[in-house]
């Protein structure tokens, strides 16, 4: 069994009615397939860490309230930008979305974070 992390990529919050506030830690492409490779590749990375981990709460991507994302250079911002459009192109309403640039990371592998906040609506709110 690997070892428990220090910090979960989700942590939740229960709301009232069986809803939950699930706050998503920032999730890089690193150590997967698409590290060192385009900022698109690595975006698509994070965005499926980021569904993977609501999905252990029983959320999706369209549950998505917010998002932020940290870039190395913002010439990489056309890249993101393109999928997370692409992502997000089937809900009318899309999450919050902030973008920031100059972003250092633990890995010269990489070359974006996105952390995720959504909601997930109880029974009566589906």
């Amino acid at each position: 069994m690997p070892p428990t992390p220090l910090f979960p990529p989700a942590r939740v919050v229960p709301l009232g009615g069986g809803a939950k506030l699930i706050f998503c830690s920032g999730v890089t492409a690193r150590g997967s397939q698409a590290a060192g490779r385009s900022v698109q590749e690595q975006a698509r990375e994070c965005l499926n860490r980021i569904e993977r981990a609501l999905g252990a709460e029983g959320a999706r991507l369209d549950h998505l309230l917010k998002i932020t994302t940290w870039l190395s250079d913002m010439r990489h911002y056309e890249g993101f930008n393109e999928i997370r459009r692409a992502a997000f192109a089937g809900m009318a309403t899309p999450p919050a979305s902030t973008c920031v640039g100059g972003a250092q990371f633990t890995s010269t592998d990489v070359c974006i974070e996105i952390e995720a906040i959504a909601v997930l609506p109880g029974p009566q709110g589906t």
